[in-house]
């Protein structure tokens, strides 16, 4: 509770008042002071002003109530509060979005486990132990044909949360983030009043610009990509099982095996490619973790690719490339978990493994034992703990917003 005075003992020449929309009125000494203007305003203690502007790396705790009945303060009862306002309520939404963002990556996260499962329990099923006989005569195409009705039978799953998750992705893109539509409405809302070319020129001294450019909440939407390449990279491990499976049976069928969304070898190459994209934007946005994990599964299917058999020789020179970017990618995934973050060491162990899987021979393959110990070492999700809207934010040395109470690990960089 602020000491109250008597209006009567104030002097509105030294020391203005700011009435509120509540009727509760303050000295602008007081209020300032209760509510932070100091947070968005450089002052200047030997003159007693504000000289310039902050850019806080904070987020704000809440947006600026009185002191006395913690009504919060209206924009259009006093202008000299707006920057503080208008920082506030902003940060509000990144939180808000931020945190629904975690949850629901988590959501989606589990969803990718059960369909992890369900590929592994049913892919025996696809192949049939032996060639399917009509009137005690092997017949090839009827097997290819009976593996095919197999494989667009089982897609469905994986089509529904890949849709799940473009969903996802669209609803998390930049124009739909608090920072940008904070400065998009400051630029239209300038341009009715002045022309486009002196209200663009006016609008860097607000800091709204600069907070569209900030990307606070990437982690979210590359969250996202990188949920799109594990499913992906799942799919692959299958369509690569079911393949090389077939192989061995040495069928003599006119029919060619039809995987959805195309061969394996086909979609390896648009992965690899992906991959590489969500690498170079990870490391560019300081989200270690995530560039770290999107470099395993790039390896993991490079390796797939080389060691499934699919690949023909004149394809050698194109896998042995894939196969060296790989190496390239998990030495610097190894320095990047010089970084302190959640599951630093569980995915150290998984770079390990994987760097020695790749050692192997060209079309060697590698044990059902190894592969299971990379994959569980890979799947590094779980509850972690979800941040809430309140307690104190801040941002940690790479610029992100953080909780007290900590983020999601599905996408803890």
């Amino acid at each position: 509770m602020i000491m109250m005075s008597r209006y009567a003992d104030i002097n509105l020449d030294e020391s203005p008042i700011v009435i509120l929309v509540c009727g509760h009125f303050f000295t602008v000494e007081t209020l300032d002071g209760h509510i932070g203007l100091k947070d968005v305003y450089e002052f200047d203690n030997n003159t007693g002003h504000f000289i310039g502007l902050i850019d806080n790396v904070e987020l704000a705790a809440s947006v600026p109530q009185c002191p006395n009945c913690r009504e919060p303060i209206k924009q259009y009862v006093t202008q000299r509060y707006n920057r503080l306002i208008n920082r506030a309520v902003v940060d509000e939404m990144s939180k808000r979005f931020i945190v629904n963002g975690q949850q629901e990556l988590q959501q989606l996260e589990s969803k990718l486990e059960d369909l992890r499962g369900e590929l592994e329990d049913s892919r025996k099923s696809v192949v049939p132990s032996e060639v399917i006989k009509i009137r005690n005569v092997v017949n090839p195409d009827m097997t290819v044909q009976f593996i095919n009705d197999g494989l667009r039978n089982r897609s469905q799953g994986s089509i529904n949360l890949m849709n799940l998750i473009k969903s996802f992705r669209l609803r998390m893109q930049t124009q739909h983030q608090p920072t940008y539509k904070l400065h998009e409405a400051t630029v239209n809302a300038a341009a009715k009043i002045t022309p486009l070319d002196i209200a663009l020129s006016n609008l860097v001294i607000d800091a709204s610009s600069k907070s569209a450019k900030r990307d606070r909440d990437l982690r979210i939407t590359l969250g996202g990509n990188l949920l799109e390449i594990k499913v992906r990279c799942f799919v692959l491990e299958d369509n690569f099982a079911i393949a090389r499976a077939v192989s061995l049976k040495h069928l003599t069928a006119t029919l060619q095996l039809k995987f959805p969304g195309g061969s394996p070898e086909m979609k390896s190459e648009a992965f690899l490619c992906d991959c590489k994209k969500l690498i170079k934007e990870c490391l560019l946005q300081s989200l270690p973790k995530l560039a770290v994990e999107a470099s395993l599964y790039y390896a993991r299917i490079a390796h797939l690719f080389s060691s499934s058999g699919l690949a023909k020789d004149k394809d050698r020179a194109k896998v042995t490339g894939h196969l060296g970017t790989a190496k390239e990618l998990l030495k610097k995934a190894e320095q990047l978990c010089e970084n302190d973050f959640r599951n630093r060491d569980t995915l150290l162990q998984a770079i390990v493994m994987t760097a020695k899987m790749l050692k192997s021979d060209f079309y060697e393959a590698v044990s059902n034992e190894e592969i299971e110990a990379i994959k569980k070492a890979m799947v590094v999700g779980g509850p972690g703990g979800i941040a809430t809207h309140s307690g104190h934010w801040y941002k940690c040395i790479n610029g992100h917003p953080v909780s007290q109470y900590g983020f999601l690990s599905v996408i803890h960089y």
